[in-house]
């Protein structure tokens, strides 16, 4: 905890708004150490319905970022039943594994997604074998396209979501110039 303890007390001392926090363990040891440091939620809690109020109270949370599996119902479940910010991802990788909980990266590219270095093995090519028998070879087995909420981003103001995210972590200038023009 030294490290995080140092960089937490320098990031509250040069009046940083707002750390975004996964790990509930973090959250509870920067509460202790920098009480009035805001936290916000990371969508990796997996927070999913309103009921995450009463425990994102306890932590100074002032805002959440929710799964991005969920629908508009269950976002506007959320919003309706709290007053915290309501963070939402409108583009950008949907991982294969819920809210981003994902332990391949960790074990195949040696970068941890849960520690926002995803070296993104689920858009890599797999080859997948019955015995020795070759099944499919060289496909994209757990490939998702990119989510696009351009389309719900009417019902996504009008139930009063804060800010809005279009995640572009490892795109190319390309990729924002594309987004830029939508």
């Amino acid at each position: 905890f030294y490290d995080l303890d140092k960089f937490v007390r320098t990031i509250n001392r040069i009046g940083v708004d707002a750390v975004i926090v996964q790990d509930i363990g973090v959250a509870m040891y920067i509460k202790s150490i920098a009480p009035d440091l805001n936290l916000h939620a990371s969508t990796q809690m997996t927070l999913v319905t309103s009921e995450c109020r009463e425990l994102m109270d306890r932590y100074n949370v002032s805002r959440i970022v929710p799964a991005r599996e969920l629908s508009i119902d269950e976002i506007k479940d959320i919003k309706n039943n709290t007053d915290l910010e309501i963070e939402v991802f409108i583009h950008g990788a949907l991982c294969y594994c819920y809210s981003g909980q994902c332990l391949m990266s960790s074990m195949i590219g040696e970068r941890s997604g849960n520690r926002g270095r995803c070296a993104q093995p689920c858009r890599k090519q797999y080859s997948v074998y019955r015995e020795d028998k070759v099944i499919a070879k060289d496909e994209y087995m757990l490939s998702h396209k990119d989510m696009c909420g351009l389309y719900n981003l009417h019902n996504l103001i009008k139930i009063g979501v804060d800010p809005l995210n279009i995640d572009g972590r490892k795109k190319k200038n390309e990729h924002a110039a594309c987004l830029d023009s939508i």
